[in-house]
């Protein structure tokens, strides 16, 4: 572990590593594939799933995770076995789990690759959300569905230095100058994930997931007589949803509470997790309408 974690300042590094320890992984086999998910916060709190993004590691929400441990919630966050290559098998995993841990209904959290895994899981699984929070997220696109192809090719026939070369590029991209105790932590965690956890067919699924949510079928309709409520956090600035999408993304979760933070979705999800929590918060204390007031006052937050 040392040889990834060697330029994360000690500090950063021990709550990292106390997180770790104080948060070992539970596991479940589910339909002969071995789950592993951690839990954390109030046994008695309410439960509140968090989904991680596209490197699928429960301890990749750390940050995330940490923030909401010190809440009422009871928190649930799963790993993504690499053996399923559909959403729809993910969702239905994530189903045992919470049968498994005796949760009935609970919130749902996800981020980016981890928002297409919660649309998927509450149209699957509806009775089972109380509320959901979709962050970076965008509605499915078929027409988007075979864009993986070209990447899939690559995956296949490359040796796997290369292919974990390619997953690591575009899952850090390129680190500025001088990048914050933060994302250098981020940057270790997903080179030790690629190196020590990730084969061949975990890779690809990784893309064919993301493939198999642009076939899902999503109407307005679907969740019409669903008595929860939506929040959506988007970012102001990002460039990969555009108005046109951030409508239909709308129409599918009507009466949808819509968040705009200031940055694009490049920037602050690396470093803007407590505003996240912020909101996530005044959301689930009732809070419906986050106007102009929540774009604007970003910069002045911490992201710790």
């Amino acid at each position: 572990m040392t040889d990834y974690y060697h330029h994360v300042p000690a500090e950063v590094l021990e709550k990292f590593n106390a997180f770790r320890h104080q948060h070992p992984p539970r596991q479940a086999n589910i339909n002969g594939t071995t789950w592993e998910y951690i839990l954390g916060g109030n046994p008695s709190g309410q439960p509140l799933v968090l989904l991680p993004g596209g490197l699928g590691t429960a301890e990749s929400s750390w940050r995330m995770f940490t923030q909401l441990d010190r809440q009422a919630y009871r928190l649930v966050c799963p790993s993504y076995p690499g053996q399923i290559g559909t959403m729809n098998g993910l969702a239905d995993g994530l189903a045992k789990i919470l049968q498994e841990e005796r949760i009935s209904s609970a919130d749902i959290v996800g981020g980016a690759y981890g928002s297409m895994l919660a649309q998927v899981f509450i149209h699957r699984h509806l009775e089972m959300a109380s509320r959901l929070v979709l962050i970076h997220a965008y509605p499915p696109l078929p027409r988007r569905a075979n864009s993986v192809d070209p990447t899939l090719r690559v995956l296949r026939l490359a040796p796997m230095f290369m292919v974990k070369s390619l997953l690591r590029s575009q899952m850090t991209g390129r680190l500025p100058a001088n990048p914050p105790p933060e994302l250098l932590l981020i940057a270790a965690q997903i080179r030790e994930t690629l190196d020590t956890r990730l084969d061949r067919q975990g890779a690809l699924n990784i893309y064919m997931r993301m493939a198999d949510f642009d076939r899902q079928y999503f109407t307005f309709s679907d969740l019409e007589n669903w008595p929860g409520k939506t929040l959506i956090i988007l970012a102001k600035d990002d460039p990969t949803t555009t108005e046109e999408l951030r409508n239909e993304l709308l129409a599918l979760y009507p009466g949808a509470s819509l968040c705009l933070l200031k940055g694009s979705s490049q920037d602050t999800p690396l470093l803007e997790t407590g505003e996240y929590v912020r909101v996530m918060e005044e959301f689930f204390a009732g809070k419906t309408d986050f106007g102009a007031e929540s774009a604007e006052n970003t910069d002045d937050q911490d992201s710790e």
